[in-house]
């Protein structure tokens, strides 16, 4: 009697057993369904710097203008050529009421020869202007008879004549292997004391033209004639 009582007993056991794995089964959690991807962070576009009141005026306005590079040498006073360059004098100004030159560096001197600015890699790491999207389209040569003084202004090139950008320079003495080959746009009418100040900056051991010690330009300010 005892073993007819425990066969059902066991087979209730057995079932109960089997069952046991299913009901844990079904009251597991169910796994959270795949998170969705992070989109990755935008970079901010390009800001447009603020308009430039010179790149609208006329030949005859822009003769009356002057420019002062504002450097940590002294001030530069420049007057140009618009007449002869007028497309190197637009861009030049342009650039300077944008702001492009604030914070550069005449970053080559070449003894007895010239001083060199304008390039926009020398801008300090928190510049606002790595954050601006300024026009820098390559500039067709305006060669002009111009000879290359001792303080001319003019635009460097690379291998193409008409591939100035915003590298200008400024002459220590008369060079005439330049005349002919980059556009003079302007002089120097105040300030080549201050020029040949930074002529003189030591430069960096093993090298011909990379000053040792940085020469900033703070800005280049336009100024207008009084009306």
């Amino acid at each position: 009697m005892h073993a007819r009582l425990l066969i059902p007993f066991l087979a209730t056991f057995a079932l109960l057993g089997l069952a046991a794995p299913a009901l844990a089964q079904q009251r597991r959690p169910a796994r959270p369904s795949a998170r969705p991807a992070t989109p990755p962070p935008q970079t901010p576009k390009p800001q447009t710097p603020k308009p430039s009141r010179a790149a609208t005026l006329s030949i005859e306005e822009l003769k009356e203008l002057r420019a002062v590079i504002e450097s940590e040498a002294g001030d530069i006073t420049l007057e140009f050529f618009p007449d002869l360059a007028p497309n190197h004098t637009r861009n030049f100004l342009r650039l300077a009421e944008q702001g492009y030159f604030d914070g550069t560096e005449f970053n080559r001197i070449v003894k007895d020869f010239v001083i060199q600015g304008g390039d926009p890699a020398k801008w300090p790491a928190d510049s606002p202007n790595r954050k601006l999207l300024f026009d820098t389209s390559p500039l067709k040569a305006e060669f002009n008879d111009t000879p290359h003084d001792r303080g001319i202004l003019s635009m460097a090139h690379g291998s193409d004549p008409d591939s100035a950008t915003t590298h200008y320079f400024i002459c220590l003495r008369r060079a005439e292997s330049l005349d002919g080959k980059y556009t003079a746009f302007g002089r120097v009418v105040e300030g080549l004391e201050v020029v040949d100040k930074i002529a003189a900056t030591p430069l960096a051991p093993g090298t011909e033209d990379k000053p040792a010690e940085r020469v900033e330009v703070r800005t280049i300010r336009v100024i207008y004639p009084r009306k």
